[in-house]
């Protein structure tokens, strides 16, 4: 598992972080495959008491579902975190962020899964953020059915996950915190035909990728100053778009807006993009992990 982890952490880096190198959408293609299958590997939030497969909108589709994952009551804070997977809008599934969830599982906070419908040339990230909004929404008013406290509700995304979960916290979902893992944070650059073919556009950003008018408009950086609320976001060394965390902190600083920013530097090429989700077990990955709970705690 640690060698496959490797591999992909240099195919990014060889792919996107390389001048000169147009990344083409059957590039993009094979990383997104093997940076999000699934993990079948059991892990501590498998023994623990859940709600598989909630359908968040009424005959929707079978990607509009969540699951939750309830703390034993020996540790239960009363308290939950919703959790956005990535998988850069066009891969990923909730499934493979169980042992990331576990974690904090094991700190009393129950964990909600989200899954969205993601990007396939039809759909794009407006859609997805719909489908998130849609989910949260659901949690908040059957929160009482479903044996959460809505009142005590915290925000976490990875990678693309990250720019889902800030830009509904910048509209009109108000958690105790937001926690940001390799966030995209400037979706509106992100149609680069230096760095990407325009094939590749179209599969990860969607039909309407040259249309910088809608990309600015559903950028979290664009409306960064609507959100004033607790915030938290790593990124690493080898991480290939901590450029964006970069960009997010400067705005931040620029705004007098706190942000408790965690920058692991490691040379090791495993420690790369989204690790503390990928791989909580590395020692680094603990570190932000450990970071991410004390800084819950603190906003609880």
């Amino acid at each position: 598992m640690k060698r496959f982890i490797l591999i992909v952490g240099t195919l990014f880096l060889l792919l996107l972080g390389c001048n000169g190198i147009k990344v083409s959408k059957s590039m993009l293609k094979m990383i997104v495959s093997a940076s999000t299958r699934e993990n079948k590997e059991l892990c501590y939030a498998d023994s623990c008491r859940n709600r598989i497969g909630i359908p968040y909108v009424q005959d929707g589709s079978p990607a509009q579902v969540l699951d939750i994952y309830y703390a034993d009551s020996s540790v239960r804070k009363d308290a939950v975190l919703i959790d956005i997977h990535g998988g850069f809008y066009v891969g990923g599934n909730r499934k493979n962020n169980r042992p990331f969830a576990s974690v904090f599982l094991k700190e009393g906070y129950d964990v909600a899964l989200l899954e969205y419908r993601l990007n396939d040339g039809t759909l794009d990230v407006s859609d997805e953020l719909l489908d998130c909004a849609a989910a949260l929404n659901y949690l908040t008013e059957n929160a009482g059915e479903l044996g959460i406290n809505k009142e005590c509700v915290f925000l976490t995304g990875d990678s693309a996950g990250g720019h889902l979960a800030l830009f509904l916290a910048e509209m009109n979902f108000t958690p105790k915190a937001v926690l940001l893992n390799c966030p995209a944070y400037d979706f509106a650059s992100f149609a680069n035909t230096e760095a990407y073919t325009e094939e590749a556009l179209a599969w990860f950003i969607g039909p309407k990728w040259d249309d910088e008018q809608w990309r600015v408009s559903v950028s979290p950086r664009t409306h960064i100053g609507r959100y004033s609320g607790p915030l938290l976001v790593s990124t690493c060394t080898n991480d290939f778009i901590r450029s964006e965390s970069l960009k997010l902190k400067a705005d931040c600083d620029s705004l007098g807006h706190a942000l408790e920013f965690i920058d692991i530097q490691s040379k090791d090429k495993i420690v790369g993009h989204v690790h503390n989700v990928s791989n909580p077990a590395l020692p680094e990955s603990r570190t932000v992990n450990a970071r991410m709970i004390e800084f819950m705690n603190k906003h609880l």
